[in-house]
Protein backbone atom coordinates (compact mmCIF):
# COMPACT_ATOMS: atom_id res chain seq x y z
CA UNK A 1 0.00 0.00 0.00
CA UNK A 2 0.90 4.04 0.24
CA UNK A 3 3.36 6.07 2.57
CA UNK A 4 1.26 9.18 3.36
CA UNK A 5 1.93 12.47 4.67
CA UNK A 6 -1.06 14.18 6.63
CA UNK A 7 -0.57 18.20 6.81
CA UNK A 8 -3.44 19.00 8.84
CA UNK A 9 -3.06 21.63 12.02
CA UNK A 10 -6.32 19.99 13.69
CA UNK A 11 -4.97 17.21 15.25
CA UNK A 12 -8.03 15.54 16.19
CA UNK A 13 -8.96 15.09 12.23
CA UNK A 14 -5.66 14.03 11.15
CA UNK A 15 -5.49 11.28 13.64
CA UNK A 16 -9.06 10.49 12.42
CA UNK A 17 -8.13 10.03 8.71
CA UNK A 18 -4.75 8.51 9.48
CA UNK A 19 -6.73 5.95 11.85
CA UNK A 20 -9.12 4.92 8.49
CA UNK A 21 -6.33 5.18 6.08
CA UNK A 22 -4.18 2.80 8.28
CA UNK A 23 -7.47 0.22 8.67
CA UNK A 24 -6.84 -0.40 4.72
CA UNK A 25 -3.08 -0.69 5.14
CA UNK A 26 -1.87 2.66 4.44
CA UNK A 27 1.02 3.86 6.41
CA UNK A 28 0.49 7.66 7.59
CA UNK A 29 2.84 10.12 8.81
CA UNK A 30 1.52 13.63 10.55
CA UNK A 31 2.48 17.21 10.18
CA UNK A 32 0.70 20.03 12.33
CA UNK A 33 2.26 22.91 9.83
CA UNK A 34 3.64 22.93 6.23
CA UNK A 35 7.34 23.27 7.39
CA UNK A 36 7.19 20.17 9.46
CA UNK A 37 5.63 18.46 6.37
CA UNK A 38 7.84 19.45 3.67
CA UNK A 39 11.01 18.30 6.28
CA UNK A 40 8.56 15.10 6.54
CA UNK A 41 8.40 14.62 2.48
CA UNK A 42 12.25 14.92 1.93
CA UNK A 43 13.20 12.61 4.18
CA UNK A 44 10.56 10.11 3.55
CA UNK A 45 9.03 10.34 0.47
CA UNK A 46 5.78 9.29 0.66
CA UNK A 47 3.38 8.41 -2.43
CA UNK A 48 0.93 10.99 -1.85
CA UNK A 49 0.60 13.76 0.52
CA UNK A 50 -3.27 15.46 2.05
CA UNK A 51 -2.42 19.01 2.55
CA UNK A 52 -4.87 21.40 4.57
CA UNK A 53 -4.81 24.66 2.85
CA UNK A 54 -5.27 26.91 6.13
CA UNK A 55 -2.06 26.25 7.67
CA UNK A 56 -0.08 28.31 10.57
CA UNK A 57 2.85 29.40 8.83
CA UNK A 58 3.65 28.86 5.50
CA UNK A 59 0.44 28.40 3.58
CA UNK A 60 -1.11 25.41 2.08
CA UNK A 61 -0.36 26.76 -1.24
CA UNK A 62 3.43 27.48 -0.62
CA UNK A 63 3.71 24.18 0.11
CA UNK A 64 2.44 22.54 -2.57
CA UNK A 65 5.06 24.64 -4.63
CA UNK A 66 7.69 23.40 -2.43
CA UNK A 67 6.22 20.12 -2.71
CA UNK A 68 6.18 19.72 -6.21
CA UNK A 69 10.07 21.81 -6.62
CA UNK A 70 11.08 18.60 -4.22
CA UNK A 71 9.45 15.54 -6.45
CA UNK A 72 6.75 16.52 -9.50
CA UNK A 73 5.52 12.78 -9.00
CA UNK A 74 4.09 12.79 -5.58
CA UNK A 75 0.54 13.64 -5.36
CA UNK A 76 -1.33 15.95 -3.35
CA UNK A 77 -5.10 16.35 -2.50
CA UNK A 78 -5.53 19.64 -0.94
CA UNK A 79 -7.96 19.80 2.00
CA UNK A 80 -10.03 23.01 2.36
CA UNK A 81 -12.73 24.74 3.67
CA UNK A 82 -15.65 26.01 1.74
CA UNK A 83 -14.67 29.83 2.28
CA UNK A 84 -10.88 28.41 0.33
CA UNK A 85 -11.98 26.93 -2.61
CA UNK A 86 -10.42 29.40 -4.84
CA UNK A 87 -7.50 28.94 -3.46
CA UNK A 88 -8.09 24.95 -3.96
CA UNK A 89 -8.73 25.50 -7.87
CA UNK A 90 -5.53 27.89 -7.64
CA UNK A 91 -3.67 25.17 -6.61
CA UNK A 92 -5.31 22.07 -9.12
CA UNK A 93 -3.43 24.70 -11.60
CA UNK A 94 -0.22 24.28 -9.76
CA UNK A 95 -0.32 20.23 -9.94
CA UNK A 96 -2.58 19.33 -7.18
CA UNK A 97 -4.38 15.68 -7.95
CA UNK A 98 -7.97 16.98 -6.59
CA UNK A 99 -9.56 18.61 -3.32
CA UNK A 100 -12.07 17.90 -0.65
CA UNK A 101 -14.44 20.26 1.16
CA UNK A 102 -14.85 20.26 4.99
CA UNK A 103 -15.88 18.42 6.70
CA UNK A 104 -15.16 15.28 4.84
CA UNK A 105 -16.54 12.32 3.90
CA UNK A 106 -14.05 9.42 4.56
CA UNK A 107 -15.80 7.07 1.92
CA UNK A 108 -15.01 10.16 -0.69
CA UNK A 109 -11.48 10.63 0.80
CA UNK A 110 -10.57 7.31 0.44
CA UNK A 111 -12.45 6.79 -3.28
CA UNK A 112 -10.27 9.90 -4.56
CA UNK A 113 -6.90 8.50 -2.70
CA UNK A 114 -7.63 4.72 -4.32
CA UNK A 115 -8.02 6.48 -7.95
CA UNK A 116 -5.59 8.61 -7.70
CA UNK A 117 -2.74 5.81 -6.74
CA UNK A 118 -4.07 3.84 -9.04
CA UNK A 119 -3.80 6.12 -11.73
CA UNK A 120 -0.50 7.18 -10.82
CA UNK A 121 0.62 3.24 -10.61
CA UNK A 122 -1.17 2.94 -14.48
CA UNK A 123 0.98 6.65 -15.35
CA UNK A 124 4.27 4.42 -13.86
CA UNK A 125 3.71 1.55 -16.24
CA UNK A 126 2.76 3.74 -18.84
CA UNK A 127 6.36 5.31 -18.73
CA UNK A 128 7.84 1.96 -18.00
CA UNK A 129 6.52 0.70 -21.42
CA UNK A 130 7.47 3.68 -23.25
CA UNK A 131 10.48 3.69 -21.74
CA UNK A 132 11.59 0.19 -22.94
CA UNK A 133 10.11 0.55 -26.46
CA UNK A 134 11.99 3.53 -26.93
CA UNK A 135 15.22 0.98 -25.64
CA UNK A 136 14.27 -1.77 -27.97
CA UNK A 137 13.68 0.64 -30.85
CA UNK A 138 17.35 2.18 -30.51
CA UNK A 139 18.85 -1.53 -30.70
CA UNK A 140 17.04 -1.81 -34.06
CA UNK A 141 19.72 -2.38 -37.01
CA UNK A 142 19.71 -3.81 -40.21
CA UNK A 143 22.05 -6.23 -40.80
CA UNK A 144 23.48 -6.82 -44.42
CA UNK A 145 26.36 -5.56 -46.27
CA UNK A 146 25.51 -6.34 -50.13
CA UNK A 147 24.70 -3.19 -52.19
CA UNK A 148 21.26 -3.19 -52.33
CA UNK A 149 20.63 -3.37 -48.22
CA UNK A 150 24.10 -0.64 -48.19
CA UNK A 151 22.00 1.46 -50.74
CA UNK A 152 18.72 1.03 -48.47
CA UNK A 153 20.39 2.08 -45.11
CA UNK A 154 22.23 5.42 -46.83
CA UNK A 155 18.62 6.27 -48.01
CA UNK A 156 17.26 6.12 -44.41
CA UNK A 157 20.37 8.17 -42.87
CA UNK A 158 19.70 10.57 -45.38
CA UNK A 159 15.80 10.65 -45.02
CA UNK A 160 15.90 10.96 -41.18
CA UNK A 161 17.99 14.30 -41.43
CA UNK A 162 14.32 16.02 -42.16
CA UNK A 163 13.36 17.69 -39.23
CA UNK A 164 9.92 19.52 -39.89
CA UNK A 165 7.71 21.11 -37.05
CA UNK A 166 5.23 18.08 -37.01
CA UNK A 167 5.91 14.19 -38.20
CA UNK A 168 2.68 15.11 -40.36
CA UNK A 169 5.00 16.57 -42.38
CA UNK A 170 7.18 13.88 -42.92
CA UNK A 171 6.86 12.66 -46.25
CA UNK A 172 5.16 9.32 -47.10
CA UNK A 173 7.53 6.26 -47.34
CA UNK A 174 6.33 3.23 -49.32
CA UNK A 175 8.19 0.10 -49.08
CA UNK A 176 7.92 -2.58 -51.22
CA UNK A 177 9.39 -6.44 -51.16
CA UNK A 178 8.30 -10.04 -51.40
CA UNK A 179 6.73 -11.32 -48.05
CA UNK A 180 9.68 -11.78 -45.37
CA UNK A 181 12.11 -9.36 -46.54
CA UNK A 182 11.72 -7.05 -43.61
CA UNK A 183 9.32 -4.75 -44.31
CA UNK A 184 8.25 -3.95 -40.64
CA UNK A 185 11.64 -3.85 -39.14
CA UNK A 186 12.80 -0.78 -41.81
CA UNK A 187 9.40 0.85 -40.87
CA UNK A 188 10.93 0.48 -36.97
CA UNK A 189 14.34 1.96 -38.07
CA UNK A 190 12.74 5.11 -40.37
CA UNK A 191 10.72 5.52 -37.29
CA UNK A 192 13.33 5.07 -35.03
CA UNK A 193 15.55 7.41 -36.77
CA UNK A 194 13.50 10.19 -37.23
CA UNK A 195 13.00 13.39 -34.73
CA UNK A 196 9.49 12.09 -33.22
CA UNK A 197 11.18 8.46 -32.37
CA UNK A 198 9.90 9.09 -29.04
CA UNK A 199 6.67 9.38 -29.98
CA UNK A 200 4.00 6.60 -31.10
CA UNK A 201 4.57 4.03 -33.49
CA UNK A 202 1.45 2.05 -34.26
CA UNK A 203 1.65 -1.01 -36.72
CA UNK A 204 -1.55 -2.23 -38.64
CA UNK A 205 -1.58 -5.10 -40.89
CA UNK A 206 -4.37 -4.26 -43.62
CA UNK A 207 -5.04 -8.26 -44.23
CA UNK A 208 -6.08 -8.96 -40.55
CA UNK A 209 -8.64 -5.64 -40.58
CA UNK A 210 -12.08 -7.28 -42.11
CA UNK A 211 -13.69 -5.03 -44.46
CA UNK A 212 -16.69 -4.24 -42.29
CA UNK A 213 -14.43 -3.22 -39.55
CA UNK A 214 -11.40 -1.35 -41.73
CA UNK A 215 -13.03 2.05 -41.28
CA UNK A 216 -14.23 1.97 -37.47
CA UNK A 217 -10.45 0.63 -36.64
CA UNK A 218 -8.31 2.94 -38.25
CA UNK A 219 -10.53 6.24 -38.03
CA UNK A 220 -12.81 5.81 -34.39
CA UNK A 221 -16.73 5.46 -33.47
CA UNK A 222 -18.85 7.63 -31.54
CA UNK A 223 -21.23 6.32 -29.07
CA UNK A 224 -24.35 4.95 -30.67
CA UNK A 225 -22.92 4.76 -34.82
CA UNK A 226 -23.94 1.06 -34.63
CA UNK A 227 -25.36 -1.49 -32.66
CA UNK A 228 -22.61 -2.31 -30.37
CA UNK A 229 -21.28 1.29 -30.19
CA UNK A 230 -21.82 1.37 -26.30
CA UNK A 231 -18.93 4.02 -25.84
CA UNK A 232 -16.73 6.32 -28.09
CA UNK A 233 -13.61 5.00 -29.28
CA UNK A 234 -10.63 7.16 -30.93
CA UNK A 235 -9.06 5.11 -34.16
CA UNK A 236 -5.49 3.97 -35.00
CA UNK A 237 -4.82 6.88 -36.72
CA UNK A 238 -5.58 8.99 -33.26
CA UNK A 239 -3.58 6.55 -31.35
CA UNK A 240 -0.35 7.44 -33.51
CA UNK A 241 -0.86 11.04 -33.06
CA UNK A 242 2.62 12.53 -32.71
CA UNK A 243 3.84 9.46 -34.15
CA UNK A 244 4.22 7.52 -37.24
CA UNK A 245 1.58 4.99 -38.30
CA UNK A 246 2.63 1.80 -40.79
CA UNK A 247 0.18 -0.05 -43.13
CA UNK A 248 1.80 -3.09 -43.32
CA UNK A 249 0.21 -4.16 -46.72
CA UNK A 250 -1.37 -1.48 -47.92
CA UNK A 251 -2.65 -3.02 -51.02
CA UNK A 252 -4.91 -5.21 -49.41
CA UNK A 253 -7.20 -2.27 -48.32
CA UNK A 254 -10.64 -2.06 -50.11
CA UNK A 255 -11.48 0.99 -52.45
CA UNK A 256 -13.69 2.43 -49.67
CA UNK A 257 -10.92 2.18 -47.10
CA UNK A 258 -8.48 3.47 -49.93
CA UNK A 259 -10.44 6.92 -50.12
CA UNK A 260 -10.38 7.77 -47.18
CA UNK A 261 -6.90 7.02 -46.43
CA UNK A 262 -6.66 9.39 -49.25
CA UNK A 263 -8.39 12.28 -46.90
CA UNK A 264 -6.00 11.44 -44.17
CA UNK A 265 -3.36 12.00 -46.32
CA UNK A 266 -4.13 15.14 -48.14
CA UNK A 267 -5.79 17.11 -45.16
CA UNK A 268 -4.25 15.28 -41.97
CA UNK A 269 -7.68 14.31 -40.68
CA UNK A 270 -10.00 11.88 -39.76
CA UNK A 271 -13.94 11.17 -39.23
CA UNK A 272 -14.99 9.07 -36.76
CA UNK A 273 -17.83 6.90 -37.65
CA UNK A 274 -20.81 8.93 -36.76
CA UNK A 275 -19.27 12.02 -36.05
CA UNK A 276 -20.13 15.12 -38.23
CA UNK A 277 -16.72 16.69 -36.66
CA UNK A 278 -13.14 15.66 -38.49
CA UNK A 279 -10.16 15.79 -36.41
CA UNK A 280 -7.07 16.42 -36.97
CA UNK A 281 -4.31 14.18 -36.74
CA UNK A 282 -0.40 14.56 -36.51
CA UNK A 283 1.18 11.20 -38.29
CA UNK A 284 3.76 10.24 -40.37
CA UNK A 285 2.59 7.43 -42.85
CA UNK A 286 4.56 4.65 -44.05
CA UNK A 287 3.26 2.10 -45.98
CA UNK A 288 4.26 -1.28 -47.19
CA UNK A 289 3.23 -3.99 -49.89
CA UNK A 290 4.25 -7.27 -51.67
CA UNK A 291 2.01 -6.58 -54.59
CA UNK A 292 2.93 -4.52 -57.98
CA UNK A 293 0.77 -1.62 -56.99
CA UNK A 294 1.23 0.02 -60.09
CA UNK A 295 -0.24 -3.52 -61.69
CA UNK A 296 -3.34 -2.97 -59.92
CA UNK A 297 -3.66 0.71 -60.06
CA UNK A 298 -3.98 -0.70 -64.31
CA UNK A 299 -6.09 -3.23 -62.77
CA UNK A 300 -8.57 -0.71 -61.39
CA UNK A 301 -8.08 -2.13 -57.77
CA UNK A 302 -5.52 0.41 -56.28
CA UNK A 303 -6.52 4.16 -56.78
CA UNK A 304 -4.08 5.62 -58.98
CA UNK A 305 -4.26 9.37 -56.57
CA UNK A 306 -3.62 6.88 -53.38
CA UNK A 307 -0.42 4.81 -55.22
CA UNK A 308 1.07 8.11 -56.05
CA UNK A 309 0.52 9.75 -52.58
CA UNK A 310 2.02 7.09 -50.77
CA UNK A 311 5.11 6.81 -53.02
CA UNK A 312 6.59 10.27 -52.46
CA UNK A 313 9.15 8.22 -51.33
CA UNK A 314 9.80 4.42 -52.46
CA UNK A 315 12.08 1.80 -51.12
CA UNK A 316 12.73 -1.56 -52.62
CA UNK A 317 13.40 -4.03 -50.29
CA UNK A 318 15.84 -6.97 -52.24
CA UNK A 319 14.54 -10.68 -51.64
CA UNK A 320 17.00 -12.90 -49.48
CA UNK A 321 18.42 -14.83 -52.81
CA UNK A 322 19.70 -11.86 -54.52
CA UNK A 323 21.51 -10.26 -51.55
CA UNK A 324 24.83 -13.03 -51.67
CA UNK A 325 26.81 -12.96 -48.79
CA UNK A 326 24.15 -11.65 -46.51
CA UNK A 327 22.63 -15.53 -46.23
CA UNK A 328 25.53 -16.14 -43.81
CA UNK A 329 25.98 -13.06 -41.69
CA UNK A 330 22.24 -13.03 -41.42
CA UNK A 331 22.34 -17.00 -40.39
CA UNK A 332 24.92 -16.46 -38.11
CA UNK A 333 23.56 -13.60 -36.53
CA UNK A 334 19.96 -15.42 -35.74
CA UNK A 335 21.68 -18.42 -34.42
CA UNK A 336 23.58 -16.72 -31.68
CA UNK A 337 20.24 -14.83 -31.13
CA UNK A 338 18.60 -18.22 -30.50
CA UNK A 339 21.11 -20.09 -28.57
CA UNK A 340 20.92 -16.89 -26.14
CA UNK A 341 17.12 -17.22 -25.90
CA UNK A 342 16.45 -20.58 -25.41
CA UNK A 343 20.21 -21.03 -23.28
CA UNK A 344 21.06 -23.96 -25.92
CA UNK A 345 24.43 -25.26 -25.76
CA UNK A 346 26.62 -23.55 -28.75
CA UNK A 347 26.40 -24.58 -32.36
CA UNK A 348 27.61 -23.66 -35.75
CA UNK A 349 27.06 -24.38 -39.20
CA UNK A 350 29.21 -27.70 -41.32
CA UNK A 351 30.13 -26.43 -44.83
CA UNK A 352 27.94 -28.63 -46.09
CA UNK A 353 25.08 -26.38 -44.05
CA UNK A 354 26.45 -23.24 -45.49
CA UNK A 355 26.69 -24.32 -49.07
CA UNK A 356 22.55 -25.28 -48.84
CA UNK A 357 21.55 -21.88 -47.57
CA UNK A 358 23.71 -20.53 -50.12
CA UNK A 359 22.46 -22.71 -52.79
CA UNK A 360 18.02 -22.08 -51.79
CA UNK A 361 16.21 -19.87 -53.27
CA UNK A 362 14.29 -18.89 -49.94
CA UNK A 363 10.89 -17.85 -50.95
CA UNK A 364 10.00 -16.71 -47.48
CA UNK A 365 13.07 -14.79 -47.37
CA UNK A 366 14.35 -13.31 -44.27
CA UNK A 367 11.75 -14.27 -41.64
CA UNK A 368 11.80 -17.86 -43.81
CA UNK A 369 15.36 -17.88 -42.78
CA UNK A 370 15.18 -16.85 -39.20
CA UNK A 371 12.19 -19.99 -38.79
CA UNK A 372 15.06 -22.52 -40.28
CA UNK A 373 17.40 -21.41 -37.75
CA UNK A 374 15.16 -21.94 -35.06
CA UNK A 375 13.67 -25.16 -35.39
CA UNK A 376 17.14 -26.30 -35.57
CA UNK A 377 17.96 -24.56 -32.53
CA UNK A 378 15.32 -26.28 -30.95
CA UNK A 379 14.97 -29.71 -32.42
CA UNK A 380 19.17 -30.85 -32.86
CA UNK A 381 21.13 -31.87 -30.20
CA UNK A 382 24.80 -31.68 -32.58
CA UNK A 383 26.57 -28.94 -31.86
CA UNK A 384 27.40 -28.70 -35.49
CA UNK A 385 24.07 -28.13 -37.82
CA UNK A 386 23.91 -29.99 -41.21
CA UNK A 387 21.55 -29.54 -44.34
CA UNK A 388 19.37 -32.19 -42.48
CA UNK A 389 19.17 -30.43 -39.07
CA UNK A 390 18.16 -27.04 -41.63
CA UNK A 391 15.67 -28.80 -43.51
CA UNK A 392 17.48 -28.04 -46.74
CA UNK A 393 19.36 -31.55 -47.84
CA UNK A 394 17.42 -32.24 -50.99
CA UNK A 395 17.00 -28.14 -51.64
CA UNK A 396 19.73 -27.76 -54.15
CA UNK A 397 20.52 -29.19 -57.58
CA UNK A 398 23.71 -30.97 -57.66
CA UNK A 399 26.14 -30.56 -60.80
CA UNK A 400 28.29 -33.58 -62.51
CA UNK A 401 30.81 -33.32 -65.35
CA UNK A 402 30.92 -36.31 -67.87
CA UNK A 403 34.03 -37.53 -69.20
CA UNK A 404 32.92 -35.86 -72.33
CA UNK A 405 32.70 -32.01 -70.63
CA UNK A 406 28.97 -32.71 -70.49
CA UNK A 407 27.23 -31.00 -67.41
CA UNK A 408 24.81 -33.13 -65.84
CA UNK A 409 22.39 -31.82 -62.89
CA UNK A 410 20.52 -34.38 -60.28
CA UNK A 411 17.11 -31.59 -59.94
CA UNK A 412 15.98 -31.90 -56.18
CA UNK A 413 11.96 -32.39 -55.21
CA UNK A 414 11.22 -28.80 -55.25
CA UNK A 415 13.25 -28.13 -58.46
CA UNK A 416 15.58 -25.62 -58.52
CA UNK A 417 15.81 -21.41 -59.13
CA UNK A 418 17.62 -20.39 -62.11
CA UNK A 419 19.24 -17.25 -60.58
CA UNK A 420 20.74 -19.34 -58.24
CA UNK A 421 21.95 -21.77 -60.67
CA UNK A 422 24.08 -18.97 -62.33
CA UNK A 423 25.14 -17.91 -59.43
CA UNK A 424 26.72 -21.11 -58.16
CA UNK A 425 28.49 -21.47 -61.36
CA UNK A 426 29.81 -17.92 -61.58
CA UNK A 427 30.98 -18.63 -58.06
CA UNK A 428 32.58 -21.86 -59.11
CA UNK A 429 34.68 -20.33 -62.49
CA UNK A 430 35.72 -17.51 -59.65
CA UNK A 431 36.93 -20.33 -57.01
CA UNK A 432 38.50 -21.97 -59.79
CA UNK A 433 40.30 -19.49 -61.33
CA UNK A 434 41.29 -17.81 -58.06
CA UNK A 435 39.10 -14.55 -58.97
CA UNK A 436 40.52 -14.00 -62.38
CA UNK A 437 37.35 -12.72 -64.21
CA UNK A 438 38.73 -12.75 -67.72
CA UNK A 439 39.53 -16.31 -67.31
CA UNK A 440 36.41 -17.06 -65.28
CA UNK A 441 34.37 -15.52 -68.27
CA UNK A 442 35.85 -17.45 -70.85
CA UNK A 443 34.95 -21.27 -68.88
CA UNK A 444 31.46 -19.39 -68.85
CA UNK A 445 31.48 -18.91 -72.15
CA UNK A 446 30.06 -14.72 -72.01
CA UNK A 447 32.38 -11.82 -72.08
CA UNK A 448 34.10 -9.87 -69.28
CA UNK A 449 31.84 -7.25 -68.96
CA UNK A 450 28.31 -9.33 -68.91
CA UNK A 451 30.07 -11.05 -66.17
CA UNK A 452 31.24 -7.92 -63.90
CA UNK A 453 27.56 -7.20 -64.34
CA UNK A 454 26.11 -10.82 -63.01
CA UNK A 455 28.83 -10.55 -60.33
CA UNK A 456 26.99 -7.11 -59.08
CA UNK A 457 23.74 -8.33 -59.81
CA UNK A 458 24.58 -11.53 -57.26
CA UNK A 459 26.69 -9.37 -54.67
CA UNK A 460 29.14 -12.20 -55.32
CA UNK A 461 32.33 -10.61 -53.68
CA UNK A 462 35.93 -11.63 -56.12
CA UNK A 463 39.10 -12.23 -54.25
Amino acid sequence: MARIVIIEDETILAKSIARSLMKIGHECLLAETAEEGLKLIGEKRPDLVLLDMKLPGMTGLEALHQIKAIDPDILVIIITAHSTVETAVEAMKSGAYDYLQKPLDKDELILIIDRALERDQLKHKLSYYQQKEAEQFSQLKILGECPAIQQIKTFIERISRFDPNSSADLPTVLLSGETGTGKDLVARVIHAKSPFADQPFVEINCTALPDSLIESELFGYEKGAFTDARTSKQGLFEAANGGSIFLNEVGELNLQAQAKLLKVIEQKQVRRLGSVRDRRVNVRIIAATNRDLEKAVQEGKFREDLFYRLKVITIQLPPLRERGEDILLLAEHFLKEFIRKYNSPPKSFSEAAIQAMKQYSWPGNVRELAHVIERAVLMSDHPTLSPANLGLENQYPIFHTTPDNQLQIEFPSTGINLEDVERQLIEKALEITRGNVTEAARKLGIGREALRYRVQKHGIKIG
